[in-house]
């Protein structure tokens, strides 16, 4: 065979050889162009199935936003039925604590109703005597407040209904309702005679007269914080 005919046989397998190569490149371009468009069809295929699923769950959350809304409603409007203020959230009172920063802070984060420290009745009696500035500035007793501080329960540790009754009066203008201490059980309370240790059947009418006595000198009401006796029935026949 001749060199000629070797020549173009060469160059015809160069081409063949071409053409299969591009023939490949055109198949592979095409395969992949093919698994792109069967991955976007799948991808919208489930669109609409994450779409409606991100639908109902933001639709659930509604409705339970919606259910908690109207079941605070419901509380604040039960809250109302007794007394002239809401008392959903209360901030207890508590020794060392419960100043007028504290309850301005509380109020802050959702307490509608707080209680002043426990104060002696007798000793903001007589510092109410000397008092320069008025009740609500002059720090009777550690006793501060200002008009966001409210609604204010004042709370009074007593054993004489008329010490109780004139603390009732003088702290009237500046709270919603006035509170007996009968809770404490310090040894300050043991020695003063006050607190818890006014709980036994001997102080019975003792603790009434106080009470009487505060309700009379006062139109906001009266609380009292107690605590628990020994038995149920002991504590309900308390309360009677």
């Amino acid at each position: 065979m001749e060199a000629d005919e070797l020549a173009e046989i060469a160059k015809n397998d160069d081409h063949i050889s071409s053409k299969k190569s591009s023939s490949k490149s055109k198949k592979k371009k095409k395969d992949k162009s093919s698994k792109k468009k069967d991955k976007k069809r799948k991808h919208d295929d489930k669109s609409p199935k994450k779409s409606k699923s991100k639908k109902k769950k933001r639709k659930l959350i509604d409705q339970e936003q919606s259910q908690d809304v109207a079941a605070e409603d419901t509380q604040q409007s039960t809250t109302k039925k007794h007394f002239s203020f809401e008392y959903q959230h209360i901030l207890a009172p508590m020794v060392g604590a419960s100043e007028l920063a504290f309850r301005l802070l509380c109020r802050k984060y959702g307490a509608t109703l707080s209680y002043t420290p426990m104060m002696s009745a007798s000793e903001f009696v007589q510092e109410a005597a000397t008092a320069k500035h008025g009740i609500a500035n002059s720090n009777i007793c550690e006793f501060q407040t200002i008009p966001e501080d409210r609604p204010l329960v004042c709370h009074f540790s007593a054993n004489k209904p008329q010490d109780f009754a004139r603390a009732a009066a003088l702290v009237e203008p500046y709270c919603d309702a006035i509170d007996l201490n009968l809770g404490c059980p310090q040894r300050t309370a043991y020695l003063g005679h006050f607190g818890s240790y006014l709980l036994g059947k001997e102080d019975r009418q003792l603790v009434v007269d106080i009470i009487r006595a505060g309700s009379k000198a006062v139109s906001k009401p009266i609380f009292v914080k107690i605590r628990l006796l020994d038995t149920i029935e002991d504590t309900l026949e308390l309360c009677q």
